[in-house]
């Protein structure tokens, strides 16, 4: 069953953003038995921090083809399209796909498009200049398997920009990802009244 969806908006430096996300409500409702699998279901600290370091770093999406992957309700890449040549936004979920098109159509980006995707499966897709990631490194358990994903493109000569929040669990990976890096830059993120450290690496193969 679809969830109801409203619009929100998001302050991007001077840029404002106003994206579909569902009632809080349906999603607990919907979820209630796996609140893990609702976290494509709200925007996180480190997906704004990425939309600010891309305002700031525009050089790297500029008239470049772009992917999103394990996007969530996608504002990094929504972002990204105000600026970039193409922009694909993907997530394995198929609410969170149906999210993002309503946001692109609102937003009229006629560069932009959601796709379902596993990022699992991103290494069997067209090579995009940059891929988009934020807040994918919580479990550690999928740390390798997201790296070899990683590395594909990163052997290929695309670009990934990752961002984190800032937390113990994410050093394991953060330190994986280090000898491939050639910027970083770490800021405040203030979210619900609350503030959160978010990382941000360009990695370069």
């Amino acid at each position: 069953m679809p969830l109801r969806l409203r619009l929100h908006p998001f302050s991007i430096s001077n840029t404002r953003l106003e994206i579909f996300i569902p009632d809080t409500e349906a999603v607990q409702k919907t979820y209630s038995n796996n609140k893990h699998a609702a976290y494509w279901a709200q925007v996180w600290p480190a997906s704004i921090g990425l939309c600010h370091f891309l305002y700031k770093h525009p050089h790297y999406i500029e008239k470049r083809n772009v992917v999103e992957l394990a996007a969530g309700l996608g504002l990094p890449g929504l972002f990204a399209a105000t600026m970039a040549k193409q922009v694909t936004i993907t997530d394995r979920e198929e609410q969170a796909v149906v999210c993002i098109r309503r946001s692109i159509a609102h937003l009229q980006l006629k560069n932009a498009q959601a796709t379902k995707m596993d990022w699992k499966d991103a290494v069997k897709t067209a090579l995009p200049d940059v891929l988009l990631l934020s807040d994918v490194n919580y479990e550690p358990g999928i740390f390798e398997e997201l790296m070899r994903v990683l590395e594909h493109f990163l052997h290929n000569k695309v670009t990934i920009i990752i961002s984190t929040p800032q937390r113990l669990v994410a050093k394991p990976f953060i330190n994986m990802l280090l000898p491939y890096c050639t910027q970083q830059w770490n800021g405040q993120v203030v979210l619900n009244e609350r503030e959160t450290g978010v990382s941000v690496f360009v990695l370069e193969g």
